[in-house]
């Protein structure tokens, strides 16, 4: 058997991405207690390795936004530069739109807002973990209530990642607007230490060209305060908005290689303070194309199927509303197809861009839809 480089044998994100699955014992363990999940997973990985543009299986990864704004003005986001008004997700909404992925082995309650602000959130967290999904909230670590404190610290298959980009108060609120560094740190402390303790800690870093030498004592720092794990962000993306360009891809840290002695240090840092990290510095290309619209989707606080966080906003583009449809005929639409054709072929979409370290673009044809004409 002889495929071409795009292929099962020869792709090599797929088989990484394959690994990284296994290892993750989380995966393993959420598969066999369900044994349709673990099909699904199969399906769908089988899907993405032969670029199926009507996949066999369901996405295996869903992000479902709990809230669509923020209580911080960070400046390389998008929710901080619009004017869509404030949603929250709520449990009937969820309860309704939950049943149609009991195949999905990870849900991340997590959109282009603050989890937190959402009051039902604990609530739906303690949901999935009843239907034992594996859960993920990113959150900028600025609220904190009882009700909240007990469900990040006693959830089972759980992961709470902080937003964390700075070992000083100047750095760090200088980048999150309008938030508290101390504040911060202390809720991430009283989380971390908590005993017993049943989830995981993260932290996740973005790395911007200005702030390059505090990287490395935020890592020593979230060292120190007892992380699990940590990942730096080194690809900021434009959530498919040249607009957005200045404040976002353009601060971008270059790295020469995989053997660019920033990073190299980065990971010795790490290491001596006992954290296990991940740096997110490769773009997608023609021979590592994109699997998200063969592994996951994105929904947001009003229903709308949307290729992934890297978009985060209908106005750019969507393929339907779960409140309209049932998503099995959206993930089959011709809209999706169109995008799974242009991923396969290296035709990348014009709102996918970013992303992508070189491809010719299509700004033609693709699934934009402006807010004047969203239903």
């Amino acid at each position: 058997m002889t495929w071409d480089k795009r292929g099962f044998i020869g792709n090599k994100f797929s088989m990484n991405l394959i690994q990284r699955m296994i290892k993750k014992k989380y995966l393993v363990w959420i598969n066999l207690i369900r044994p349709r999940r673990a099909l699904n997973s199969l399906l769908t990985l089988l899907s993405f390795n032969l670029k199926l543009l009507k996949p066999w299986g369901q996405p295996v990864a869903v992000d479902i936004e709990p809230t669509n704004f923020c209580n911080l003005k960070c400046q390389h986001c998008q929710v901080s530069h619009w004017q869509k008004p404030k949603r929250r997700l709520t449990m009937d909404q969820f309860s309704s739109w939950i049943k149609q992925f009991e195949t999905a082995s990870r849900i991340k309650l997590q959109g282009m807002g603050e989890p937190f602000l959402n009051k039902e959130l604990p609530s739906i967290i303690k949901q999935l973990e009843k239907d034992h999904f594996y859960i993920e909230v990113v959150s900028n670590g600025t609220v904190m209530t009882d009700e909240i404190y007990e469900v990040v610290t006693q959830t089972r298959h759980f992961n709470l990642t902080i937003s964390f980009d700075g070992a000083d108060k100047k750095t760090f609120e200088s980048i999150r607007l309008g938030s508290d560094f101390d504040e911060i740190k202390a809720h991430l402390t009283k989380i971390i230490q908590a005993k017993p303790r049943r989830s995981k800690v993260s932290a996740s870093i973005v790395g911007f060209k200005e702030h390059q030498e505090q990287i490395k004592p935020t890592i020593e720092l979230l060292g120190d305060l007892g992380v699990d794990e940590v990942y730096l962000q080194l690809i900021v993306i434009n959530f498919g908005q040249d607009s957005l360009d200045e404040r976002t891809v353009e601060h971008r840290i270059q790295m020469k290689n995989q053997t660019d002695p920033f990073k190299i240090d980065l990971y010795e840092t790490a290491k001596q303070k006992g954290l296990k990290m991940d740096i997110a510095d490769r773009l997608f290309d023609e021979e590592s194309p994109c699997p998200w619209p063969w592994l996951g989707t994105y929904i947001d606080t009003e229903g709308y199927v949307i290729p992934c966080c890297h978009i985060g906003n209908a106005e750019i583009c969507h393929f339907g509303n779960l409140n309209q449809q049932d998503f099995r005929t959206i993930w089959h639409s011709k809209e999706y197809q169109q995008l799974r054709e242009q991923i396969k072929t290296n035709r990348i979409p014009h709102f996918c861009r970013s992303c992508y370290r070189s491809a010719p673009l299509e700004r033609e044809g693709h699934n934009t839809r402006p807010p004047s004409t969203l239903p």
